[in-house]
């Protein structure tokens, strides 16, 4: 044996840590050709097979394998070197915290790929869409739950009460709860709208002074776009207390117009006057077939005519107005009727 080697640090000889390194290294090519085993051999395997979880299981266990063979290699490495019970103690408690971790990282990646190649299909098969928006966050609380018990063993495992830290995060989930409280409105609000259904995906709806398409729904807002082209952020929670119009579910919109005509307007071209509004408003493709037309008031100016008609075609209605009073103005002209102006008349007295 070569002489350096025999030299002693920190109670082991140089030629210790090179067994102790070599251990490890072979550990890891260990791991390695595991790793390169199970993505040439055992994934088509599984491929092969008919069922689905076998896949699953190999994907997850993939890398925490070869993990668990490094740790295994660590360990039988620690015991060609002389440590004092201190260090060793430290060592012990390192490995059982990484062996605690890696146990529970092929957990988590199992339970959640489980839920995504199973719970995911099934969920986008039913007609409601409150398992698709609750799924995410099912697998969220799975993957919390699952790193707190983690959490737990690791610390029960340096020796402390876990009964007291328990009832330590009780207290602070309470305090949690309270601060929290417009989020899980927001989350209650959510549910709400994906249970009660006031509106999907592509509606128009109006809330307060906003006026938009439903973009996006999610568990704690909702996204619209704007008529202007604005994407606009609403809490749920806003929009489960606030009075919504859905406008795509409208049959049809009522327009209300005042039509006015000249004082001296005789009551033969009165009488023509109601009949081409009347008619106009009918024979419009995107109207429905009603409508009020009346001789309203006096005005200050002119004659005025109350006319009352219903688009069906929504998404039409600024070009359906359009169509109807340029028609309105059309007959007028062609009729020799004339529409009024303000005015005022000044009598000046002798």
């Amino acid at each position: 044996m070569i002489p350096i080697l025999d030299n002693v640090y920190f109670g082991n000889t140089i030629f210790d840590y090179l067994i102790f390194f070599a251990i490890i290294v072979g550990s890891l090519i260990v791991g390695r050709a595991v790793f390169y085993i199970s993505k040439r051999v055992l994934r088509k395997k599984a491929e092969i097979s008919k069922t689905k979880i076998d896949d699953i299981l190999v994907e997850a266990m993939e890398k925490p394998l070869v993990f668990l063979i490094f740790i295994i290699g660590f360990i039988i490495a620690l015991k060609t070197l002389n440590l004092s019970p201190s260090i060793s103690k430290i060592f012990s408690n390192i490995v059982q915290i990484i062996l605690t971790i890696n146990i529970f990282w092929f957990v988590i990646y199992f339970v959640d790929a489980l839920l995504i190649h199973y719970i995911t299909p099934l969920a986008s098969k039913t007609k409601s869409e409150l398992d698709d928006a609750l799924l995410p966050v099912v697998r969220r609380l799975v993957k919390v739950t699952l790193i707190v018990i983690a959490v737990i063993i690791i610390i029960d495992n340096f020796g402390y009460d876990v009964t007291s830290l328990i009832a330590g995060l009780g207290i602070g989930g309470l305090a949690f709860a309270l601060a929290a409280k417009d989020m899980l409105a927001n989350l209650f609000g959510g549910m709400s709208i994906l249970t009660d259904k006031p509106f999907k995906l592509g509606d128009r709806i109006k809330i307060e002074d906003y006026d938009g398409w439903v973009r996006e729904i999610g568990l704690r807002t909702t996204k619209m776009e704007t008529l202007d082209g604005f994407q606009l952020i609403v809490p749920n929670a806003k929009i489960a207390d606030t009075i919504l119009q859905n406008v795509s579910r409208e049959k049809s919109r009522k327009v209300k117009a005042t039509i006015g005509v000249e004082y001296d307007t005789p009551m033969r071209k009165m009488e023509e006057a109601k009949k081409i509004l009347e008619d106009v408003v009918l024979k419009n493709k995107d109207t429905e077939n009603r409508s009020i037309v009346s001789f309203k008031e006096f005005g200050d100016s002119s004659l005025n005519f109350l006319v009352i008609y219903w688009i069906k075609n929504l998404d039409n209605i600024l070009n359906a107005k359009h169509n109807i009073n340029m028609e309105i103005k059309k007959r007028f002209e062609k009729a020799k009727i004339e529409m009024a102006f303000p005015t005022r008349t000044v009598y000046l007295k002798k």
